[in-house]
């Protein structure tokens, strides 16, 4: 075997595969238009393995004028309604000849403050907020010099062209159908609420009003889970929902469940399932956002329609006007689309039970306030 002491090259490896120097230089950096025999290709890397040679590439940290990419930040895509989000934009964008970069925050400001310094040198023609960011301050300061569009909530604005739902009223249109099939006791299970998630925030508030005017009770149970520092759960969402739900079973008085997102209805549909209670005959669940699942078999889950296809296509669509106004210099001002919630009824809810039951003990890692 060929030894070296110093740092391994392209000749070493050409040496010990047997092949010419170019040939090495060819197949490890992937050249295109040509083509080797099977038995070179491995030759050659299994030399460049055994010597630990490393391909130098040539460092680049700005995208050029001629490539057309912009970037979708979101919390994360381990919930459906974030990949469904960023491939609609993707979509879209590709029949404007555009590609799109997707880049996770998980909620840490320090993260998302770290791809706002990238952007800022980046070349990137565009940027697509899938959510209110952290550091608005600075987003919309980058908006100036790259067109900027954000994914929100019809009560918060920044001056920034967004599309937005109005999450308030999404509260109050579940509230009113579990109120309506006479829930008197629900439950509302949420991940942590913080500034960073005004839309849940408004959809408790929503929820909160219309069950207060019909002196029904909402037990609120958040848990102190954070999406930044449990990043590498990918089922977080739905263990919050299974975990919170799990040790409230035994209390016969509430009759509702409902989900700050789809995800934690599923951890709530099959902590129910695990005990044998019926669902909706004993016990009524629902959701927020309306993902994909949502309507599957055996148990279809009553939500309320975000329209994340629907918003991710007006996304790119406001962001590609603001971009085509920015290369005729010309202003384009602000433009706000806004959707209306839409409830969906499924097989999850169905009319409140007659069952009086002891309060259960809260869950760990929880706080309730009613």
């Amino acid at each position: 075997m060929f030894l070296s002491k110093k740092k391994p090259t392209s000749h070493d490896v050409a040496r010990l595969a047997g092949v010419s120097q170019s040939t090495v230089s060819m197949i490890l950096n992937n050249k295109p238009d040509v083509s080797f025999l099977p038995e070179t290709i491995e030759k050659v890397y299994s030399a460049a393995r055994q010597l630990n040679y490393k391909v130098r590439r040539p460092r680049q940290t700005t995208l050029s004028k001629q490539d057309q990419f912009i970037a979708v930040v979101t919390p994360t895509l381990a919930n459906p309604y974030y990949s469904t989000l960023v491939q609609s934009l993707e979509n879209q964008a590709a029949l404007h000849q555009y590609g799109v970069l997707a880049c996770n925050t998980y909620h840490d400001p320090a993260t998302e403050n770290h791809y706002l310094d990238l952007f800022s040198k980046s070349g990137l023609k565009g940027i697509v907020y899938a959510f209110m960011p952290y550091h608005w301050e600075k987003v919309k300061a980058l908006s100036l010099s790259i067109p900027t569009v954000v994914i929100g909530d019809k009560n918060q604005s920044i001056d920034i062209d967004t599309v937005e739902l109005n999450s308030t009223e999404a509260g109050q249109l579940l509230a009113a159908h579990l109120l309506e099939l006479g829930h008197k006791k629900m439950v509302f299970i949420t991940t942590p609420l913080g500034e960073n998630n005004l839309p849940r925030i408004r959809r408790l508030e929503g929820m909160r009003s219309q069950i207060k005017k019909a002196g029904a009770e909402l037990l609120l149970l958040e848990s102190n889970k954070r999406l930044k520092s449990h990043r590498h759960q990918r089922n977080l969402e739905y263990n919050v929902g299974y975990e919170l739900a799990k040790p409230l079973l035994n209390d016969d008085s509430i009759t509702a469940y409902i989900a700050v997102n789809d995800m934690i209805a599923y951890g709530i549909l099959d902590a129910l399932i695990s005990e044998n209670i019926k669902v909706p005959q004993e016990c009524s669940v629902a959701g927020f956002d309306n993902i994909f699942p949502s309507r599957f078999a055996p148990i279809s889950l009553t939500t309320i329609d975000s329209f994340i296809v629907e918003k991710g296509h007006d996304a790119f669509e406001l962001l590609f006007r603001k971009m085509c106004h920015e290369k005729k210099k010309s202003p384009a001002g602000i433009c706000r689309i806004e959707y209306k919630p839409a409830l969906v009824i499924r097989d999850s809810t169905g009319p409140a039970p007659k069952k009086i039951g002891k309060p259960a003990p809260l869950p760990e890692g929880s706080s309730a306030l009613n």
